[in-house]
């Protein structure tokens, strides 16, 4: 008797195909770090900043997402910027972020994966964090596999066009040289300069949304390679934009948005943390 609703193997078959599809672009990417879902993303922080409205506020919102990430999660992203400042010398750290690597090391010890991306306000990323707390740190780039799906994630900073002079500044910043200048300074004094770098790059964070077009451009870039999802922060602007299978997501910040993203293994989406 004839299928008189067509093919009976149409679903299975394009289901397939889409799956070829997307191993097609996998096996063109570099090795792939493999997150369980579900995966929660959040940046910018900025604990210690002078200009956070509310710190304490802000404390008790991050408290309640990591004890959704403890009971729900299996592995937690930081996407750069959770702290203002962050500079690891040989023997001493900023003591201000005490609770909160307290709650990461907890999430660790209890099975949760966590992953660290330095930002623009990590100066130094010198061992600590992967050798007492149990983080899994990444200098630059995250290329990760989420349910199947390829995901890229990078902090953000330098990709606007105009950027010349901050990438540059970057460069000798992260350069090994200047950074051993900059370990000879007591932690009191590196701590005094670096707070007032830190006012200085708030104030001068841009606010015309019209820059998400680079960010977004990038996005499309890394669609092209055989990404499915795209996650960046840096901004403060949070942002998700969704064109066919892909999505990108900005994760906005942690300081008066609250925003953050979640995959569950299915698909990326951008939620929001309500006081």
């Amino acid at each position: 008797m004839p299928e008189v609703c067509g093919d009976p193997l149409a679903p299975a078959k394009l289901i397939y195909r889409l799956k070829l599809s997307i191993f097609d672009h996998m096996a063109t990417l570099p090795p792939l770090t493999l997150l369980a879902p579900p995966v929660y993303f959040v940046s910018d922080a900025h604990l210690g900043a002078l200009l956070v409205p509310d710190p304490q506020d802000q404390n008790v919102r991050l408290d309640r997402l990591l004890d959704t990430v403890l009971v729900e999660g299996k592995t937690l992203v930081l996407v750069g910027d959770l702290f203002d400042f962050w500079y690891e010398w040989r023997h001493v750290i900023p003591k201000q972020p005490f609770h909160v690597l307290h709650r990461l090391r907890t999430l660790v010890e209890r099975g949760v994966a966590v992953h660290y991306l330095a930002g623009n306000h990590d100066f130094r990323l010198h061992g600590f964090l992967e050798g007492e707390i149990g983080l899994r740190v990444h200098g630059e780039a995250l290329s990760a596999e989420v349910g199947g799906q390829p995901v890229y994630v990078f902090h953000g900073d330098g990709l606007l066009a105009r950027d010349h002079g901050y990438r540059l500044m970057r460069r000798i910043l992260r350069n090994r040289t200047a950074q051993r200048i900059f370990s000879w300074l007591h932690p009191d004094c590196g701590m005094a300069l670096a707070r007032g770098t830190s006012i200085t790059s708030r104030t001068l964070v841009k606010e015309a949304p019209d820059e998400d077009r680079d960010y977004l451009a990038h996005a499309r870039a890394k669609f092209a390679e055989g990404y499915r999802a795209v996650i960046m922060g840096h901004t403060h602007r949070p942002v998700e934009h969704i064109e066919g299978e892909h999505v990108y997501v900005n994760l906005g910040d942690w300081i008066t948005h609250f925003s953050f993203a979640l995959h569950d293994g299915l698909r990326l989406s951008l939620r929001y943390l309500n006081g």
